[in-house]
């Protein structure tokens, strides 16, 4: 499969924590780079957002064409809710939906630009990591794993692909995004949940593009979110009317396959349009939930956690996990790295790519347990490196293959 390494990156960052005044909102979340060249996914959990209203914010930002507005949008978020008049008089629900355009124009702001761009040069490549993979190459071939004629044919195939992608005729806006620099070729869908306590709780939940927010009520999943689809009728129709096309694939103009995300600017160019009348929007759909003794928890996942799987099939493997945590006071971590592993693709050429995306996976339980009341360990993590590009994986076959001649 092009653009996939030989070998997935399984290493985890993992966070887990609650909000230390009353214990509630216990979350645990974990991401895995998986098969991808990089991993380009964010996340933000404050269970402590504003406790004396008991408020408690948790998202999950899917990258891509890099990480940067990814991290930046989920570092800014919380700050940019806050500052919302809606939020401070109470209207949660508008001030979601105005914090999402707010964060949009922020990164397309001057100042956002250069928070971008600061990201992006201060993650530069390791070459430990170039000696790691080259190391992992060795071993694959030496062990019979991968076989050096397929990789060489890979590399074939994806050149041949680009010199085919370099022959179409491409929309401005698509050649634009794909020759950008930061916000401009670069983007992240999101999905955020805003839980509030006290004698009648509820959750909040906003999201643009394609990752979701799933309930957990008894044993059955609901989703708090909807997946946004070039195909879907009303995106359909946005992007039709901002002069852009689907392709038969499900790609805005060949490219994108998803309608709404913070950033891609290469697609929100048309200064006779609104923010939200553009080929791409930032505008947020938000749903309210009156929650009650049956809702457990929330799960939020970029769209590689469901590739697979369904809304219920994801619950129906987490609620077991959850209930031997709560026998065990075992990390809501371990559950959503165990779902991970499940989720990863075994062999991407016979799964044709499912299974091999960035995953980011996040709980919160939303009913307290005795041990959850009781103190709990400061937040574990654990790092994950940055991988190589694809063009640095090339680089590294080519000395692997030098060193193979000279044995």
């Amino acid at each position: 499969m092009g653009g996939l390494l030989p070998k997935p990156v399984t290493r985890k960052e993992i966070e887990d924590g609650r909000e230390h005044l009353t214990g509630r909102y216990a979350f645990g979340v974990s991401s895995m780079q998986g098969w991808r060249q990089a991993m380009e996914d964010a996340h933000m959990a404050v269970p402590d957002f504003d406790v004396e209203r008991e408020l408690g914010l948790f998202g999950v930002f899917d990258g891509h064409g890099g990480s940067a507005v990814a991290k930046v949008a989920a570092a800014s978020f919380p700050k940019m809710l806050r500052e919302q008049k809606s939020f401070i008089q109470g209207r949660y629900a508008e001030a979601l939906y105005e914090t999402f355009l707010a964060v949009d124009e922020f990164l397309d702001s001057a100042s956002g630009r250069a928070e971008v761009d600061r990201v992006v040069a201060a993650a530069p490549p390791d070459e430990r990591d170039v000696e790691e993979e080259e190391r992992t190459l060795m071993e694959l071939i030496e062990s019979g794993e991968l076989d050096p004629e397929d990789l060489m044919e890979e590399e074939e195939a994806e050149e041949e692909e680009m010199e085919e992608d370099a022959n179409l005729e491409q929309s401005s806006a698509s050649d634009a995004w794909a020759n950008g620099e930061g916000p401009d070729g670069m983007g992240c869908t999101a999905v955020v949940a805003l839980l509030r306590g006290g004698g009648q709780p509820e959750v909040f939940c906003a999201n643009a593009g394609d990752s979701r927010c799933v309930l957990v009520r008894g044993e059955r999943a609901k989703n708090m979110s909807r997946d946004h689809k070039p195909e879907l009728k009303s995106e359909r129709t946005r992007i039709h009317k901002a002069g852009g096309f689907i392709s038969p694939d499900g790609r805005v103009d060949g490219n994108l396959n998803l309608s709404r995300s913070f950033g891609d600017f290469a697609y929100k160019k048309d200064k006779t349009r609104k923010a939200i009348e553009q080929k791409i929007s930032a505008e947020a759909e938000v749903k309210r939930e009156l929650l009650g003794p049956a809702d457990k928890f929330l799960a939020i996942g970029c769209d590689g956690i469901f590739e697979k799987v369904s809304s219920q099939q994801l619950v129906s493997f987490l609620l077991p996990h959850i209930r031997r945590r709560r026998r065990s006071d075992a990390p809501l971590s371990d559950a959503c790295s165990a779902f991970l592993d499940h989720n990863l693709s075994k062999n991407p050429q016979k799964e044709g790519g499912l299974g091999c995306d960035n995953m980011t996976l996040m709980v919160i339980e939303l009913q307290q347990s005795h041990s959850q009341r009781q103190a709990m360990p400061s937040p574990h993590f654990t790092k994950v490196l940055p991988p190589s590009s694809r063009r640095r994986m090339v680089m590294k076959w080519q000395r692997v293959k030098k060193a193979m001649v000279k044995v």
